[in-house]
């Protein structure tokens, strides 16, 4: 390898008698492959574990529907949706 410099940059360049190791690139090869099949193992596992937690956790949920807010309304306030022991789910 020679460094040629100019300036203030630096630059390195193979010299022509450089050769390839055919072992140690298919080493990186199957290495590459390796991440490459972990890294969409973990993505997919990331996302089964968000569904299942998107869909099973329900903060505001009164006989099976899902309600987006609930607020304390006391005995005698109105609600535009479901009035639950002094909260409003709507």
């Amino acid at each position: 390898m020679r460094r040629h410099c100019a300036w203030h940059s630096c630059v390195t360049v193979a010299s022509s008698s450089a050769t390839s190791d055919p072992a140690s690139a298919r080493n990186f090869g199957k290495a590459s492959i390796g991440v490459s099949v972990a890294g969409i193992i973990v993505t997919i596992i990331i996302v089964i574990i968000v569904v299942i937690v998107a869909v099973t956790s329900c903060p505001y949920c009164y006989n099976g529907r899902r309600y987006h807010h609930r607020d304390y309304v006391g005995p005698y306030d109105i609600c535009i949706g479901k009035i639950v022991g002094n909260y409003c789910y709507y």
